[in-house]
């Protein structure tokens, strides 16, 4: 019985590709197995990094929905088992469990994350539990303040390497036994997306997550080039969520907002704050020498500056009212040293202006200067507004009283209340004023302002200061 050539040529490619097909398995078994566990894990890695930067905007200004907001999106990626924002003292800033907010983070010893050195996102544990930890820092102008956390579960990223051997190995024999029946032509397309998932799975263990196989079939080995397409574009996805609230609502978005999403109102809690108002003197009549765009510059400029320094003493900017700046420090985060850090903070933006004004004053620049004023005292903080458009903001007596002091100080100025000198009295310096009159007040007041601070906590803000312009000199926020 005479063998047709066609029946030959299909025996000798089918045994060839057996041969290949299951040498290329034997070597994605043996040598892709651990490559691509690795590659998976490295995945986890890299998102967790991701996580980090992408909560970096949302944790330096205190945005517990968007960090939320974060925490939820990222738990959608799948083999994801939990996720947590904690800052640098290993405090829960967001978790999908939002009565976690604030508590101390009990996953395992979060001296395990601080005291890491080498380079980022650490494995801080390998299987325990069936799941695999990832960490990563938050890091804000070369300082870490806060940590993500990813838990991934090691059942799935070791059933995405069964399945993706399975794959090659099941393909393997589809090809074998199609390439018996049919002509070469087909018998060399089917051969071609292996070598081609070969290559591509390949490129993915060094590191090209820009790799892409070409796609066109819609049988099984379509189905996996289309798999590992999407498995290498997941590596290269970001949060798109990132600052969506901003546009609609003030950067501190209230708890209440978490933990009923369904039935905000307006209202709010009492709460004990500093309210601090920094204000340019005579900008008006400066402003009518300056074009436009340079008005903007120039507030763009001020108004980082004194953001910077607001954040490193965890106060919070409310809002900005034209050329002046509302600070509040104790909302929406409760601060039990709020007085402190907000008179800390006042002499800091006091001391940064001095020296951008001497900055500017070297490129014959005309200088600004700014009265700050600030009181303490019980507050509401809540969303203020209507029920179209809120504002988280703080309303209150504190508010009034730092906003009128303002009014009086002159450029350089720190005025405070009474109550807030004799607070402080032991480490500042201040002179007495007597006798003011406040609209308001039935009667005239005392009020005190602060020339300087006295011992460590002198120190300390002229530390953070020049700590403060070493960086926006990098960023060339100041020159």
């Amino acid at each position: 019985m005479k063998i047709g050539i066609k029946i030959k040529l299909a025996v000798i490619l089918s045994t060839l590709l057996f041969a290949a097909t299951f040498s290329i398995g034997a070597i994605l078994v043996v040598h892709q197995r651990s490559s691509l566990e690795e590659q998976l894990r490295s995945m986890a890695g890299t998102i967790t990094h991701e996580f980090a930067s992408d909560s970096k905007i949302p944790f330096m200004q205190r945005d517990s929905l968007a960090m939320n907001l974060a925490v939820q999106n990222i738990l959608k990626y799948p083999g994801i088992h939990d996720a947590y924002i904690l800052n640098h003292s290993m405090q829960v800033e967001a978790h999908k469990d939002l009565v976690e907010a604030g508590t101390e983070f009990k996953g395992f010893d979060g001296g395990l994350i601080a005291s890491r050195q080498d380079a980022a996102p650490w494995l801080v544990n390998d299987g325990g539990e069936g799941l695999i930890t990832f960490a990563a820092p938050i890091v804000f102008r070369g300082t870490t303040v806060g940590y993500t956390v990813l838990s991934f579960s090691n059942s799935f990223i070791q059933e995405q390497v069964r399945s993706s051997i399975k794959k090659v190995v099941l393909i393997g024999l589809i090809a074998v036994a199609a390439v018996t029946f049919i002509s070469i032509p087909l018998a060399s397309g089917l051969l071609r997306p292996v070598f081609r998932l070969f290559r591509g799975t390949r490129e993915i263990a060094l590191g090209n997550f820009d790799y892409r196989i070409p796609e066109g079939g819609k049988d099984e080995m379509g189905d996996l080039v289309r798999s590992f397409n999407k498995m290498a574009s997941e590596l290269k996805k970001k949060e798109v969520l990132k600052g969506v609230f901003n546009r609609y609502v003030s950067q501190h978005v209230a708890d209440e907002i978490f933990r009923d999403p369904e039935r905000i109102r307006l209202g709010g809690d009492k709460r004990e704050v500093t309210v601090f108002f920094a204000d340019i003197r005579g900008f008006t009549s400066i402003s009518r020498k300056m074009a436009p765009e340079d008005i903007v510059e120039l507030l763009n400029r001020y108004f980082t500056v004194v953001t910077d320094i607001v954040f490193r003493f965890e106060g919070t900017i409310d809002k900005f009212i034209g050329d002046a700046v509302m600070s509040v420090f104790g909302s929406p985060i409760k601060s039990p040293s709020h007085l402190e850090s907000g008179v800390k903070a006042a002499m800091a933006v006091k001391l940064a202006i001095e020296e951008l004004n001497r900055l500017r004053a070297v490129q014959n620049e005309s200088a600004l200067h700014m009265g700050i004023g600030l009181d303490a005292g019980e507050v509401i903080v809540g969303n203020m507004g209507s029920s179209v458009r809120m504002e988280y903001t703080a309303v209150g007596d504190p508010v009034n009283t730092a906003s009128r002091l303002t009014d009086l100080a002159k450029g350089g100025d720190i005025l405070v209340s009474e109550f807030i000198y004799k607070a402080v009295a032991g480490n500042v310096v201040a002179e007495e004023i007597r006798g003011v009159s406040i609209k308001g007040f039935d009667k005239p007041v005392t009020l005190y302002n602060i020339r300087e601070l006295c011992g460590e906590w002198n120190t300390e803000v002229a530390q953070i200061v020049r700590l403060a312009f070493i960086e926006l000199g990098r960023e060339g926020i100041v020159l």
